[in-house]
This record gives structure tokens, C-alpha cells and sequence, in this order.
């Protein structure tokens, strides 16, 4: 089957740090299968709009603005401009097929979808009102959620595809949902992937950050702070991995200012143990690799059994193994602890046990190789790539699991 013509829209933005790690590559990577694709994406102000810029071989791009306030007319007049930018590039492209990512993308899309009589594929991502009322900004009770819902249901209805990021939501949905009887769409996993090409053992360390933390044994944080990190917990964790090892760093890789963290170390006297290193996210991979183990603690809620965070691939992609609380999937990712320590509790208890497993885990010579491993298993991109070709070919009749 010859390669399809898709019109690939995003609500993220191709400047945003979201948009270069996990929309770029994967439409770089399906225009290389052969396929032709028009990407729409939604800037924030002070970034420049275009029409029609080529993106390389295969990729077109037109890039409208994003507007945030207020947030309900915001986003409307985003979805009118988005369906009307959609409406004209499908038919100057003939377009085949509509690669819709999350919700507010699928549902400017799917009046187009419907009108034109084109194949929907709802890359869902996550639970997204359910995230909404999970980080407190809409009550469970209220229209905004009840609305999104509904929304949810006719996008799940109709879709022709639908991928999701972990198997945990794809058993959600065929089994718990309210409407599963209405959806008839195969439904394929496919997580966020790392590019294991820079996230790998093999990456240079970061030799002045090396210098710096001279024969600690490190652990570290990569990402931001706020709703969904649990800050408080991972600090406590490092008091813990502290008194394991002789002599220990907090290594926090981060745009965000990580006084949640320094506040938790400095009731212990201990907040000059934090090392903090804003990074780009070409400098990302050689702090990472300054580190000995890393902790990613996300809290736990309802919406989060549908995430699957992308540090974990790069953390595992470089060599590093892991603390994580349960989230997604990330129980079968770090399996039998060969490669990380799955924490079931935040006791003071718990997390002493679970710093002294990582700390002899991280001890081992062959961990850097099983963690290696369990990225290329469970985050490659390629491998990714090739399961969203397949949806793409119509090759996928039947749920996929992962991987």
C-alpha cells in the first residue's frame, strides 16, 4: 500500500520543548515510510506563524496561533481557526487520513472528519478532563468537565483508530468506560518514546558538572516541578538514599527552581547537597549521565493510569535505573527490579527500603545494560514509528498491546 496523505494536528506547539521531542520525530519518522504529511500546529506569541514551510521530505507545516486567555473563548476561537486551516489543507492535499493528537485537536477535527468522509485516528494520549479535575482546575461536578465527556464519547465513537500510551488505559477503556460499548476502533498502545540515539550509555558526561560532583554517589531528578511531581516525596527519598551510600548529591536537572526539593534537604540541614543544572534539552542526556540512580514520582490519580512519562525512556535509554511510584505502566516497565525499584507507599519506611534497593541496584555492573535494554523493549522510537506506520497502512484490525 502506497504511502498515505495525512494532515497531522497538534495543539502543541513545534517551538514548545513538547512538540520537538514528541511530535517532530514521529512525523519526520512517518514521512520517511513514505507517507506525505501536512502538519498543524498552534504557537505561542513570539513565535513565527507560516502558512506552508516545508519541514524536509514529505513534511509540510503551517503553524497558526495559540491563544490562552480567556480560556474558554481561547480555546474556542483556536478550534474554529484549526478547523478552517484543517478544512482547507485536507482538500488541497487530498488528504486520506486525519492524525488528530489529544483532545482538543480530535474535536476541531472531527466535524472535517465527518464532512469529508476522511478516516479519523484519535491519538488520545491520556484521561484529559479526567486531568483537568486531577490537578484541580475543574470540579468534577461542573458543565467544562461534563461537556469534555461527552466530547470524549463521540471522539471514541467515531474514530476509525485510536492509540493510547499504555496498556493500563487500554484495558480502562474496553473494560471501565462508561460508553465502552461505543467504541469500535481498533486500539493500538503506543507509548512516549525517547530518541535512544542521545539518551544512551554511551553519551558523554557533562565533564565540569563531573568535576563537581567529584565521587558522590548521585541521584537524580530530571523534569519540571508542580501539579503532578510530587517534590516533598522524591526529597524524602534522597534524606533516604543518603544514608545508604558513603557519600551522596541530589542531582536536579531542571528549567523549574527546585525549592520544593531544597526546602524538604534544608529542614535537615542538608540543602547544599542539591546540585541544580537548568538544561536545555540538548544538555539533558550528559547530566543525566553524571547520575548513579533516578527518582520520578508522579501522583498517582485517577488520569495518570493513562501517562506514561517520557523521562522514564530516557532515563533507562541512558544506563540509569529508577524510583517510581505506580503509574500507567510503569509496573511492567521496571518489572523484577532489574532495572528499577517500583515504590508502593511513601511511608518513611517505604522509602528507606526503596532507597536501599536502588542504591545496591545501582551498584551492579551490569545494570547500565539491562536498562538499556528495557528502554529499546519499551521507548524506542523507531519501534514507535513503526506501530503508528502500521495504523496509518490499516495493517492494525485488532487492539495491540505494548510492546
Amino acid at each position: 500500500m502506497k504511502g498515505r496523505r495525512v494532515v497531522y494536528i497538534t495543539y502543541d506547539g513545534l517551538s514548545d520543548p513538547l512538540g520537538q521531542s514528541q511530535v517532530l520525530p514521529y512525523v519526520e519518522g512517518l514521512a520517511a515510510k513514505g507517507h506525505e504529511l501536512h502538519l498543524l500546529s498552534f504557537e505561542k506569541p513570539g513565535q513565527p506563524l507560516t502558512w506552508l514551510t516545508s519541514r524536509g521530505r514529505g513534511v509540510a507545516w503551517t503553524a497558526t496561533r495559540y491563544h490562552k486567555t480567556p480560556t474558554v473563548p481561547a480555546t474556542a476561537l483556536d478550534m474554529a481557526q484549526g478547523l478552517a486551516a484543517a478544512s482547507v489543507i485536507a482538500l488541497a492535499r487530498r488528504a486520506d487520513l486525519l492524525h488528530v493528537r489529544s483532545y482538543v485537536a480530535a474535536t476541531m477535527a472531527l466535524p472535517l472528519a465527518r464532512a469529508a468522509g476522511v478516516p479519523l485516528l484519535f491519538d488520545m494520549r491520556g484521561l484529559w478532563a479526567d486531568e483537568k479535575v486531577d490537578a484541580g482546575h475543574w470540579p468534577r461536578d461542573g458543565r467544562l468537565y461534563r461537556g469534555a465527556k461527552a466530547v470524549e464519547r463521540h471522539l471514541l465513537a467515531g474514530a476509525s483508530a485510536i492509540t493510547v500510551l499504555t496498556n493500563d488505559l487500554r484495558r480502562l477503556l474496553r473494560e471501565e468506560h462508561a460508553h465502552r460499548a461505543e467504541i469500535r476502533a481498533p486500539i493500538s498502545v503506543i507509548p512516549t518514546c525517547a530518541d535512544l540515539d542521545v539518551f544512551s550509555p554511551a553519551a558523554p558526561v557533562d565533564e565540569q558538572l563531573a568535576r563537581e560532583l567529584g565521587d558522590a554517589r548521585v541521584l537524580s531528578y530530571v523534569g519540571s516541578f508542580g501539579t503532578w511531581y510530587m517534590a516533598d516525596e522524591m526529597a524524602r527519598l534522597y534524606l533516604a538514599w543518603r544514608r545508604h551510600v558513603p557519600r551522596a548529591r541530589l542531582l536536579v536537572v531542571s528549567r523549574d527552581d527546585p525549592s520544593p526539593m531544597r526546602r524538604v534537604l534544608a529542614e535537615r540541614g542538608v540543602s547544599d547537597e542539591l546540585v541544580h543544572r537548568p538544561s536545555s534539552r540538548a544538555e539533558v542526556a550528559s547530566r543525566i549521565r553524571a547520575s548513579h540512580a533516578s527518582v520520578c514520582f508522579v501522583r498517582p490519580t485517577y488520569s495518570k493510569r493513562g501517562s506514561a512519562a517520557t523521562k522514564v525512556g530516557e532515563l533507562l535509554g541512558c544506563g540509569v535505573p529508577i524510583a517510581a511510584n505506580v503509574i500507567g505502566d510503569v509496573r511492567d516497565v521496571l518489572g523484577d527490579e532489574r532495572v528499577g525499584v517500583v515504590v508502593e507507599s511513601m511511608s518513611d519506611d517505604a522509602l528507606d527500603d526503596a532507597a536501599r534497593r536502588l542504591a545496591r541496584l545501582s551498584e551492579r555492573p551490569e545494570v547500565a545494560a539491562r536498562t538499556r535494554a528495557q528502554a529499546e523493549r519499551w521507548f524506542s522510537l523507531s519501534r514507535a514509528v513503526d506501530a503508528y506506520d502500521a495504523v496509518y497502512r490499516g495493517e492494525v484490525r485488532a487492539d495491540t498491546a505494548w510492546p
